[in-house]
């Protein structure tokens, strides 16, 4: 997935929160170049590709300081550089809660969003990137992943079913009796 797609996907994304009057349309920041990305990564100890980037380089999170305002419900798009002092909180705990092999983050993963309850990671392993919710107790086969491209395409689709619309005062609104049967696709590129 290029960064070029992952653009173009949020750019449609961007579209249709404007289209519903969302809120969090008027608090997105400007975008950051990669060279900016990548000498804020190199900062907090990552390398990030342009892939990895791309959500950033896009827009660079919301304005902090202002009312809570989430790109998807439940889930705030903090700046670059808060994500990445995120993601490096929760390595360092993981490297000194590690039991045995099996670390609950990995020096690659990245918070994307950060969700009320699990946060969206983006892997930037290779392939990839990836998205999934990290849930530390689960077993990494076992977690739903996704390119970011197919995220926002399932959060177009939770939107044309009802199961979320945006509130009057443009923040979210959730109704889960409108989920639908199918599950989240799986990538089906992965070797």
């Amino acid at each position: 997935m290029s960064a070029a797609e992952v653009h173009a996907a949020l750019q449609d994304w961007a579209a249709r929160l404007v289209s519903l009057r969302a809120v969090v349309v008027t608090r997105l920041r400007p975008g950051l170049t990669y060279r900016e990305a990548a000498t804020l990564a190199a900062r907090h100890g990552y390398e990030l590709d342009e892939d990895v980037a791309a959500l950033w380089t896009w827009r660079d999170g919301t304005t902090p300081g202002l009312p809570a305002a989430h790109l998807a419900p439940g889930q705030e798009f903090a700046p670059l550089d808060a994500s990445l002092r995120r993601s490096r909180e929760y390595h360092e705990a993981s490297l000194a809660e590690a039991r045995g092999e099996r670390r609950t983050w990995q020096a690659h993963w990245v918070v994307a969003v950060h969700g009320h309850a699990l946060p969206l990671v983006l892997d930037g392993a290779r392939p990839g990137p990836d998205t999934f919710r990290h849930d530390p107790h689960a077993h990494p086969l076992h977690v739903a992943r996704s390119t970011l491209a197919q995220r926002v395409a399932r959060w177009h689709e939770m939107v044309d079913t009802g199961t979320w619309r945006v509130a009057r005062d443009g923040t979210w609104d959730v109704d889960l009796t409108h989920l639908p049967d199918v599950p989240h696709a799986r990538r089906q590129d992965l070797t």
